[in-house]
This record gives C-alpha cells, sequence and structure tokens, in this order.
C-alpha cells in the first residue's frame, strides 16, 4: 500500500490509512482496522483529570503533512509512535489542561477557529505565519465542539462557533445539544464523536441515526456529495474524533 502524509489537516482527499484515536472504545478502534485504517493510540495525559485525558484532539494538533504540534507533557509511548510514522513534532509552551486546551483548535480549510486567549502562543504563530484567518470564539473546545464535513462546511451545537461560522462565510448546521455520551459530564459534543475516513465518508463512532437531527445532519452532509456511516450500534460517544496523519496516493 503507498500512502502520503494528509496536506489539509481533518480532511482527507483520499482514504484514511493512519490515524491517532482514543482507545476508550475497542469495537471503534477494531471497526477502523477493520476498514483497514491504521490505528495509534492516543494516550493519557497526566495534566488533565478528565476522561477527556486521553482525547486525541486534546494532546495533538495537526499542522498539515509530517507536521503536529504536541502537548509537552505528551506520553512517551505516543510520541514515539509519531516518530516512528515519520511525523516531525513541535511541543507546546506549556502543559494542556482541562482548563488551558491549548492544542484544541479547529482547523476550517485556511481559517482557525480557537479561543485566542488559551490557544498556545506558538501554535498560533505559525498558523498565522501559513498565513490562516484567526477567528475567535469563547469556546475553549473548538475541535471537539466542531464537526467537518469539508474545507467550508461544519456541524456545531455551539452558539458561539454557530455565528462565528456565519460571519466568515462558513456553511454552518445548527444542531440541538447532548444526545453524545462523554463520561464524566453531562454529554460529549459533535467533533469529538466523527470524523472524516475519505473526502466523501464522514464516520460516527456510534450510531448516528438515533440523534435528533439525524435527517438535517444527513442532509448537510450529502450538499458536500458526501456519506455519513456509524462504526457501532450504541449511543454516539465523544473519544475526542480522530487525527487522520496518511491516506492513500
Amino acid at each position: 500500500m503507498y500512502e502520503r502524509f494528509v496536506s489539509m489537516p481533518n480532511i482527507p482527499k483520499t482514504r484514511v490509512t493512519c490515524a491517532v484515536i482514543s482507545y476508550v472504545i475497542p469495537e471503534i478502534t477494531d471497526e477502523l482496522q477493520r476498514l483497514g485504517i491504521r490505528t495509534v493510540n492516543s494516550q493519557k495525559l497526566d495534566s488533565v483529570e478528565g476522561s477527556e485525558s486521553a482525547h486525541a484532539d486534546m494532546s495533538l494538533f495537526h499542522v498539515g503533512n509530517e507536521r503536529i504540534f504536541a502537548s509537552r507533557n505528551i506520553s512517551p509511548v505516543l510520541r514515539d509512535e509519531l516518530i516512528r510514522e515519520g511525523m516531525s513534532l513541535t511541543y507546546t509552551e506549556m502543559p494542556v489542561t482541562a482548563k488551558i486546551p491549548c492544542l484544541n483548535a479547529c482547523l476550517v480549510g485556511d481559517k482557525v477557529i480557537c479561543n485566542t486567549r488559551l490557544i498556545d502562543k506558538e501554535l498560533l504563530k505559525k498558523l498565522s505565519a501559513d498565513g490562516k484567518k484567526i477567528l475567535h470564539t469563547n469556546q475553549g473546545y473548538t475541535k471537539c465542539s466542531a464537526a467537518l464535513v469539508n474545507e467550508n462546511a461544519v456541524i456545531t451545537a455551539d452558539n458561539s462557533i454557530f455565528e462565528v461560522c456565519r460571519k466568515n462565510n462558513i456553511d454552518v448546521l445548527h444542531i440541538e445539544c447532548g444526545h453524545i455520551e462523554l463520561k464524566g459530564y453531562k454529554y460529549g459534543f459533535i467533533g469529538g464523536s466523527c470524523a472524516l475516513l475519505s473526502d466523501n465518508i464522514l464516520a460516527f463512532f456510534g450510531d448516528i441515526s438515533k440523534h435528533p437531527d439525524y435527517g438535517e445532519i444527513r442532509s448537510f452532509a450529502k450538499n458536500y456529495g458526501v456519506d455519513i456511516i456509524s462504526l457501532s450500534k450504541r449511543k454516539l460517544y465523544d473519544i475526542g474524533g480522530m487525527i487522520a496523519i496518511k491516506c492513500e496516493l
């Protein structure tokens, strides 16, 4: 199998072959592996106490190709696996915490939605140098809270992200809050419960048909030529999304 690094983070143009994802629900990683995706387990951050401590979107931010920002206190196991995959790591200035999720930003094409008060300053500097337009939102967990359909289409239940998208010509579907599990919390977030497996398949970590806005979600994705699939029959679960690092040539 011939593969290459994913050039546009979170939006692979061909079938994903390697991705970082939490191991919290083994049936999800088993199903991804059955689909031919090599999985790298994200590991717990010792600076985060909640169930999100092992979420990929807490430890890592993919800048594009082999470049990835990592929490300075990333697990050595995860660090070594990423290096073996050929990734080039840049570390945050300070440890990631639940109150300061400094890598939890959402890259949407040439725009970055983030809380500019919380995002890692070196990452912000890098994104600005790359010509990305920085869009501030009060939501600190923007990657968790936004599901990408393509480089200009987002699904979210978060009001602040919804308004930022509308004001900046990003097509956005606003859905009902809740209906997604996350241990220790009332509910999880849509961005943490799904990921694109290619440019035309959006996979959900649980049964998306059980969500009250399923019809709207399916139609919104279909408008962009994207089909949605469920990787499990269980209720949707926020596992911190998935960071696709390699895809087919």
